[in-house]
């Protein structure tokens, strides 16, 4: 049923790709409060830019009823002013529910489609069938989907939407929205994330620090109940462990340290774990107030200390699998019921010869 309601408000969020109709905004219930972390403007349209003329701001500190959201705005009524509007997602903090039983986590997209590029070379771009494009894929590089719009798939490229002509798609998989009842063959959530793909050392070394992690995450089992420790489970961040020197993000800068990439690993985990209700989330913490720039804000999880880790919980009673890939530049991590493991007493009757 919570998983039901919270495929519903999936709806909600969908407008903010497109329009409303005038006035439209105004009847629409409240998701979740914020408060502003600075002064912001406020626009018309989701397309709105400082470029052009605000409707309003809304001073710091000011809590916000949130609508809607999209990867760059979110759509907010300010009851003080009478003023509903977009609002840029970097304006705001401290995000809460305001109707936990029924309402997904803060920056939730629900991924429906994992599929794999069947194409030479298939461009994710800005637009459908148009507008500048992003990145290439290559055939074998798999990809999770928000959903299908005209042909072509749509998916969350760092803080905007990306499209991928569907045609260049092979072995689409539809994401099993009911956990209980589906198959270990059917994922049941999914999502990608997209790292840079340069040749300098640095780069070369967080893109194989990325593989490293998720070739982890694969051989990690998630039995009922059992906890999935970030740190613990993928580290340490160390050569030992495979693990290269590359650029890690502390306190909002840039330094060269072991294990730089796992971030965007826990993170794009994170963005999956939100998607399924019976995982529980313990410890999680971003990477300061503009996040990591390769997501929406408000949706990364930090890891390398004890303060800087992604924990979560298996509530549901069966155990899990993960299942992480990442090539020409696109993470996709994807969670699938596993096979329970048999006891050893029904193993022992299966082996005794009558």
């Amino acid at each position: 049923m919570k998983r039901a309601l919270a495929l519903l408000l999936l709806f909600l969020l969908l407008p903010l790709s497109g329009a409303f109709c005038y006035g439209e905004e105004e009847s629409l219930p409240a998701l979740y409060t914020a408060r502003t972390r600075l002064d912001g403007k406020v626009f018309a349209s989701w397309k709105g830019t400082d470029g052009f003329d605000s409707i309003g701001v809304v001073p710091k500190r000011k809590r916000v009823e949130v609508l809607a959201l999209n990867p760059t705005f979110a759509l907010i009524r300010y009851r003080e002013d009478n003023l509903t509007g977009y609002i840029r997602r970097v304006c705001l903090e401290d995000p809460q529910v305001v109707d936990p039983e029924n309402t997904p986590p803060y920056g939730v997209e629900f991924n429906r489609f994992l599929a794999a590029v069947s194409a030479q070379d298939a461009p994710v771009t800005s637009e459908p069938g148009g507008g500048d494009t992003l990145i290439t894929l290559h055939e074998g590089a798999r990809v999770s989907l928000i959903g299908f719009e005209n042909g072509f798939g749509r998916l969350v490229y760092h803080r905007q939407y990306g499209y991928l002509d569907s045609r260049l798609l092979g072995d689409v998989a539809y994401v099993y929205d009911c956990p209980e009842t589906a198959g270990t063959d059917a994922p049941i959530a999914s999502f990608t994330s997209f790292y840079k793909i340069t040749a300098d050392e640095s780069n070369r070394n967080r893109m194989a620090n990325i593989a490293v992690a998720c070739e982890k995450l694969c051989a990690f089992p998630l039995a009922a109940s059992a906890e999935l420790n970030f740190n613990r489970d993928m580290g340490p961040y160390k050569a030992s462990s495979g693990y290269m020197p590359a650029g890690v993000l502390v306190d909002g800068k840039l330094q060269q340290g072991y294990g730089g990439g796992t971030c965007q690993v826990s993170s794009t985990l994170y963005n999956v774990v939100l998607q399924l209700p019976g995982l529980t989330v313990l410890q999680r913490r971003a990477h300061g107030d503009n996040g990591a720039s390769y997501l929406p804000i408000g949706v990364d999880a930090a890891v390398g200390n004890s303060r800087l880790n992604f924990r979560f919980r298996n509530d549901y009673p069966f155990p899990l699998r993960i299942q992480a890939t990442s090539q020409d530049g696109a993470l996709t991590i994807a969670i699938y019921r596993a096979e329970a493991e048999k006891k050893p007493a029904e193993i022992a009757v299966k082996n005794v010869a009558f």
